[in-house]
Protein backbone atom coordinates (compact mmCIF):
# COMPACT_ATOMS: atom_id res chain seq x y z
CA UNK A 1 0.00 0.00 0.00
CA UNK A 2 2.85 2.39 0.80
CA UNK A 3 4.32 1.72 -2.63
CA UNK A 4 1.00 2.54 -4.35
CA UNK A 5 0.69 5.71 -2.29
CA UNK A 6 4.27 6.71 -3.19
CA UNK A 7 3.45 6.32 -6.91
CA UNK A 8 0.34 8.48 -6.65
CA UNK A 9 0.76 11.92 -8.23
CA UNK A 10 -1.13 13.42 -5.28
CA UNK A 11 1.32 11.86 -2.81
CA UNK A 12 4.27 12.96 -4.95
CA UNK A 13 2.82 16.47 -5.12
CA UNK A 14 2.54 16.49 -1.32
CA UNK A 15 6.15 15.32 -0.84
CA UNK A 16 7.49 17.92 -3.28
CA UNK A 17 5.15 20.52 -1.80
CA UNK A 18 6.42 19.91 1.72
CA UNK A 19 10.02 20.09 0.52
CA UNK A 20 9.30 23.32 -1.39
CA UNK A 21 7.51 24.75 1.64
CA UNK A 22 10.61 24.04 3.71
CA UNK A 23 12.79 25.64 1.01
CA UNK A 24 10.45 28.64 0.74
CA UNK A 25 10.49 29.21 4.50
CA UNK A 26 14.26 28.71 4.75
CA UNK A 27 14.92 31.28 2.00
CA UNK A 28 12.31 33.59 3.55
CA UNK A 29 14.03 33.45 6.96
CA UNK A 30 17.45 33.93 5.35
CA UNK A 31 16.37 37.02 3.38
CA UNK A 32 13.95 38.57 5.92
CA UNK A 33 16.57 40.37 8.07
CA UNK A 34 17.77 42.40 5.09
CA UNK A 35 14.46 43.33 3.43
CA UNK A 36 10.77 43.94 4.03
CA UNK A 37 8.58 40.84 4.57
CA UNK A 38 6.78 41.06 1.18
CA UNK A 39 10.08 41.20 -0.74
CA UNK A 40 11.46 38.26 1.26
CA UNK A 41 8.32 36.33 0.39
CA UNK A 42 8.73 37.08 -3.35
CA UNK A 43 12.39 35.98 -3.35
CA UNK A 44 11.55 32.79 -1.44
CA UNK A 45 8.62 32.00 -3.73
CA UNK A 46 10.63 32.49 -6.93
CA UNK A 47 13.44 30.28 -5.65
CA UNK A 48 11.11 27.48 -4.58
CA UNK A 49 9.15 27.71 -7.86
CA UNK A 50 12.16 26.96 -10.07
CA UNK A 51 13.22 23.98 -7.96
CA UNK A 52 9.57 22.87 -7.90
CA UNK A 53 9.39 22.85 -11.71
CA UNK A 54 12.39 20.53 -11.96
CA UNK A 55 11.00 18.13 -9.36
CA UNK A 56 7.49 18.27 -10.83
CA UNK A 57 8.72 17.62 -14.35
CA UNK A 58 11.09 14.79 -13.51
CA UNK A 59 9.15 13.11 -10.68
CA UNK A 60 5.70 14.33 -9.60
CA UNK A 61 4.08 14.39 -13.03
CA UNK A 62 6.62 12.27 -14.94
CA UNK A 63 3.97 9.78 -16.04
CA UNK A 64 2.15 12.54 -17.91
CA UNK A 65 5.09 13.36 -20.15
CA UNK A 66 4.79 11.95 -23.67
CA UNK A 67 7.30 9.12 -23.83
CA UNK A 68 10.04 9.76 -26.35
CA UNK A 69 8.33 12.86 -27.73
CA UNK A 70 9.71 15.62 -25.53
CA UNK A 71 11.68 18.29 -27.35
CA UNK A 72 13.47 21.31 -25.97
CA UNK A 73 10.54 23.39 -27.24
CA UNK A 74 7.94 21.27 -25.46
CA UNK A 75 9.90 21.39 -22.19
CA UNK A 76 10.25 25.17 -22.50
CA UNK A 77 6.51 25.45 -23.25
CA UNK A 78 5.75 23.42 -20.15
CA UNK A 79 8.18 25.58 -18.11
CA UNK A 80 6.38 28.72 -19.31
CA UNK A 81 3.00 27.20 -18.41
CA UNK A 82 4.35 26.11 -15.03
CA UNK A 83 5.76 29.54 -14.25
CA UNK A 84 2.52 31.16 -15.42
CA UNK A 85 0.52 28.91 -13.13
CA UNK A 86 3.04 29.62 -10.37
CA UNK A 87 2.42 33.32 -10.98
CA UNK A 88 -1.29 32.76 -10.41
CA UNK A 89 -0.45 30.66 -7.35
CA UNK A 90 1.76 33.46 -6.14
CA UNK A 91 -1.11 35.90 -6.58
CA UNK A 92 -3.06 33.74 -4.13
CA UNK A 93 0.03 33.47 -1.90
CA UNK A 94 0.67 37.23 -1.91
CA UNK A 95 -2.95 38.15 -1.22
CA UNK A 96 -3.17 35.68 1.67
CA UNK A 97 0.25 36.75 3.01
CA UNK A 98 -0.60 40.45 3.02
CA UNK A 99 -4.04 39.82 4.50
CA UNK A 100 -2.67 37.57 7.23
CA UNK A 101 0.24 39.90 8.05
CA UNK A 102 -1.24 43.37 7.59
CA UNK A 103 -4.93 42.85 8.41
CA UNK A 104 -5.05 39.83 10.72
CA UNK A 105 -1.80 40.70 12.50
CA UNK A 106 0.06 37.39 12.17
CA UNK A 107 3.86 37.48 12.30
CA UNK A 108 5.71 37.42 8.98
CA UNK A 109 6.63 33.75 9.43
CA UNK A 110 3.09 32.72 10.41
CA UNK A 111 1.74 34.67 7.43
CA UNK A 112 4.21 32.93 5.12
CA UNK A 113 3.09 29.50 6.35
CA UNK A 114 -0.61 30.29 5.85
CA UNK A 115 0.04 31.83 2.44
CA UNK A 116 2.19 28.89 1.33
CA UNK A 117 -0.59 26.40 2.00
CA UNK A 118 -3.17 28.54 0.20
CA UNK A 119 -0.82 28.92 -2.76
CA UNK A 120 -0.14 25.15 -2.76
CA UNK A 121 -3.83 24.38 -3.18
CA UNK A 122 -4.08 26.73 -6.15
CA UNK A 123 -0.83 25.34 -7.57
CA UNK A 124 -2.03 21.73 -7.38
CA UNK A 125 -5.19 22.55 -9.29
CA UNK A 126 -3.30 24.43 -12.00
CA UNK A 127 -0.50 21.86 -12.29
CA UNK A 128 -2.79 18.85 -12.50
CA UNK A 129 -5.35 20.43 -14.81
CA UNK A 130 -3.29 22.74 -17.05
CA UNK A 131 0.49 22.27 -16.96
CA UNK A 132 0.73 18.50 -16.58
CA UNK A 133 -2.70 17.56 -17.92
CA UNK A 134 -3.18 13.88 -18.71
CA UNK A 135 -3.30 13.36 -22.45
CA UNK A 136 -5.36 10.47 -23.87
CA UNK A 137 -3.21 7.65 -25.17
CA UNK A 138 -4.70 6.06 -28.31
CA UNK A 139 -4.77 2.27 -28.57
CA UNK A 140 -3.44 2.51 -32.10
CA UNK A 141 -2.89 5.27 -34.61
CA UNK A 142 -3.11 5.51 -38.40
CA UNK A 143 0.26 6.67 -39.58
CA UNK A 144 0.83 8.46 -42.86
CA UNK A 145 3.81 7.27 -44.80
CA UNK A 146 6.87 9.11 -43.63
CA UNK A 147 10.03 9.21 -45.71
CA UNK A 148 11.57 5.76 -45.44
CA UNK A 149 8.55 4.23 -43.67
CA UNK A 150 5.60 2.20 -44.78
CA UNK A 151 2.13 3.45 -43.87
CA UNK A 152 0.33 1.33 -41.33
CA UNK A 153 -0.79 1.00 -37.76
CA UNK A 154 1.36 1.55 -34.72
CA UNK A 155 1.07 -0.91 -31.85
CA UNK A 156 -0.40 0.40 -28.61
CA UNK A 157 1.93 2.71 -26.73
CA UNK A 158 3.54 0.90 -23.84
CA UNK A 159 4.33 3.21 -20.93
CA UNK A 160 7.28 2.61 -18.69
CA UNK A 161 6.57 0.44 -15.67
CA UNK A 162 6.67 3.45 -13.36
CA UNK A 163 4.01 5.23 -15.39
CA UNK A 164 1.62 2.31 -15.87
CA UNK A 165 -0.37 3.09 -12.75
CA UNK A 166 -1.53 6.42 -14.14
CA UNK A 167 -2.13 5.54 -17.77
CA UNK A 168 -4.36 2.53 -17.15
Amino acid sequence: MLRALWRSPTARFAVVGLAMTALHLAVFRLVLPSTMPEAANVIAFLTATQVNFALSYFWTWSARRPLGEETVGSVLRRAVLFNGSAGLGFGVNAAVFSTAHRLVGLSPLESAVVATFAGAAASFLLSSRVVFVRRPVPADVDVLAAPGREPGRLPPLVPSSSAGWERS
